[in-house]
């Protein structure tokens, strides 16, 4: 199992930087940021830089840590265009981009930057869902083809060009997934699925995946399962138990313990072993804190105590 680090919580450029090639050098898998334009929460005027372009920094300046989104926000570009900057960058960071496709679900970033056109606002969760369909068609197609066309409800592509082709033979494809129709579409439509979620989460967008997989003559083995979750070492089962009682609040202890990834090494490798066991091959870091030096310290003693033994 692999372990990489979402590297958005530190804000600024030269620390999301920092923090990648910290990553880097204790040989995590890779680091990814969200596909947002602004703040999520409150006045939403959290400094917020635009993905893409931080992201091709941070690629060019590391050089052997895997770079990507979690997960791209579809209704944001072009499929085409889309399909174009992922080949991009993945030349670029020479074939280290991985790709996480989302249907996109912030209305404010919508409404601010009317991203439909024409003050449509956000579309629907169906529509959405279906144009995310026909962006991972074209992307797939694009990826594989010096010349591509594509008919579809939304999207229609007359013999698009993309030369040079992405370094990666295949360009891994992933969706960001958690609901029936979204893990229907990553079962048919792409190489791999990320989940968002703890262990409960994991179990449930399974039973949905696995006979999907299995309609669409695939392999759980082969297909790329991926989640994105925060993981909090402690010290002491004494310094565990106080954290969940903080964070559980109302709700029994207990269940919140056998959700969360929370606990001493001991128990996150068994939590970790269990997600390696159920078909996860990579599962992506949130951090518990926004600070650069507590992340530091909490990524070196998960590789030195948790990572080293998966």
């Amino acid at each position: 199992m692999e372990f990489s680090l979402y590297i958005r919580p530190v804000g600024t450029y030269p620390a999301m930087l920092e923090l990648s090639r910290y990553a880097e050098e204790l040989g995590l898998f890779g680091v990814f940021m969200n596909d947002h334009i602004e703040g999520l929460s409150g006045d939403r005027k959290e400094p917020y830089l635009e993905a893409f372009t931080a992201l091709a920094g941070i690629g060019v300046e590391t050089r052997k840590i895997r770079v990507g989104h979690i997960t791209l926000f579809n209704s944001m570009r072009n499929p085409a265009l889309l399909a174009k900057m992922i080949t991009t960058l993945d030349v670029m960071t020479d074939g280290r981009y991985e790709t996480i496709l989302g249907a996109g679900w912030n209305e404010p970033e919508y409404l601010g930057y009317d991203l439909m056109g024409g003050g449509a606002g956000m579309p629907e969760a169906g529509e959405r869902v279906t144009r995310l369909k026909e962006t991972a068609q074209i992307l797939r197609g694009m990826f594989d083809n010096e010349v591509f066309s594509f008919e579809g409800k939304y999207w229609k592509l007359k013999e698009a060009v993309n030369v040079p082709a992405p370094m990666q033979k295949p360009m891994r494809l992933s969706i960001g997934a958690r609901q029936p129709r979204m893990i229907s579409i990553a079962a048919k439509y792409a190489d791999g699925m990320n989940g968002s979620g703890n262990m409960n989460a994991i179990k449930g967008y399974l039973k949905i995946l696995e006979p999907e997989l299995e309609k669409n003559g695939r392999k759980m083995r082969e297909f790329y399962l991926h989640g994105f979750t925060t993981i909090t070492p402690t010290k002491t089962k004494a310094e565990t138990e106080a954290l969940l009682k903080k964070i559980a609040k109302d709700k029994p202890v207990k269940e919140v313990a056998d959700d969360l990834f929370v606990g001493t090494p001991d128990v996150l490798v068994e939590k970790l072993r269990a997600c390696s066991d159920l078909g996860l091959k990579m599962m992506i870091v949130i951090p518990r804190s926004s600070k650069l030096g507590e992340i530091k310290e909490t990524c070196a003693v998960l590789r030195d105590e948790v990572f080293h033994r998966l």
